[in-house]
């Protein structure tokens, strides 16, 4: 009984050492979810410094440092041709089952490239909150390879190659980074259209709206609890991209008609740890 005391004493001091680091944040809820999660691994891993994040709200932001976020807070979103949707009377899909009778139209309307996306591993990662879906890889790949060979689909590359195909009104539709918006509305030859990225889910699709455009993150002073935080967090990310680089190779097997998705699915388990998500 004195050990068990003892022990039980030994945790409490440990818990009451750790020392809280607070963290505000003017995150949309996508990433405000993302952020909490990473957070709570970090609570876990270590019992030095624990995380304790919040929206900044009406506290506003006076004796506050504000911080850039080691994180990527831009977010896929669709862009569209808004003079060719006036054209054809066409409003901005909200979710991928609309996008079909959608990017037909258009077909039909004379675009040979009625979509095309930039970065298609991170766009649909966004679809499955970020972290990998098995579900949602096989069904968003096999989708877009179907919609390839009908001609309402054209593969642009790994990273943001297909900017440039979309600026010039070679297609209609891409989904692409948020931040490309000011750099798509200078060069593109029409009307920019910007909507949230499409769901599979109609109650998501519904919730989903543009980020916001500054997201920051505040602290009550430059720590070495920050500084150990963002040390992780900079981590995360850094194996997101090696994972993200991985899954994109994959991606182009399957609409270069090399792997069905299951095999590019199958071949990214292999090559990545942690396992994929069922």
């Amino acid at each position: 009984m004195i050990r068990t005391l003892a022990l039980s004493l030994a945790l409490c001091s440990a818990a009451q050492a750790a020392e809280e680091v607070r963290v505000w944040h003017t995150l949309d809820a996508a990433m405000a979810s993302q952020l909490a999660h990473q957070a709570a691994e970090y609570n876990a891993e270590q019992h030095e410094f624990r995380i304790r994040l919040a929206p900044l709200g009406a506290r506003g932001a006076q004796r506050l440092v504000r911080l850039p976020l080691p994180l990527n807070t831009a977010r896929p979103v669709l862009y569209y041709n808004r003079d060719a949707f006036r054209r054809a009377r066409l409003d901005p899909p909200k979710t991928w089952y609309e996008m079909a009778p959608v990017l037909g139209a258009l077909a039909e309307a004379g675009f040979a490239c009625a979509y095309t996306t930039a970065w298609p591993a991170w766009v649909m990662l966004d679809n499955s909150g970020g972290t990998l879906s098995r579900e949602i890889m096989v069904r968003w790949s096999s989708q877009l390879a179907s919609w390839e060979k009908a001609g309402l689909f054209s593969y642009a590359g790994r990273g943001p190659e297909a900017e440039a195909r979309f600026a010039t009104g070679e297609c209609a539709v891409m989904t692409s980074s948020s931040d490309s918006v000011r750099d798509l509305a200078k060069r593109a030859h029409f009307e920019l259209g910007v909507a949230p990225l499409p769901d599979y889910d109609e109650a998501n699709a519904a919730a989903r709206a543009l980020p916001p455009a500054a997201p920051a993150i505040w602290v009550e002073r430059q720590s070495v609890g920050v500084t150990n935080f963002f040390a992780f967090l900079a981590a995360r990310a850094a194996q997101a991209r090696r994972e993200r680089e991985l899954l994109e190779s994959e991606l182009e097997a399957v609409w270069r008609g090399e792997k069905t998705a299951p095999q590019a699915l199958q071949s990214y388990s292999r090559r990545v740890s942690p396992a994929v998500t069922p």
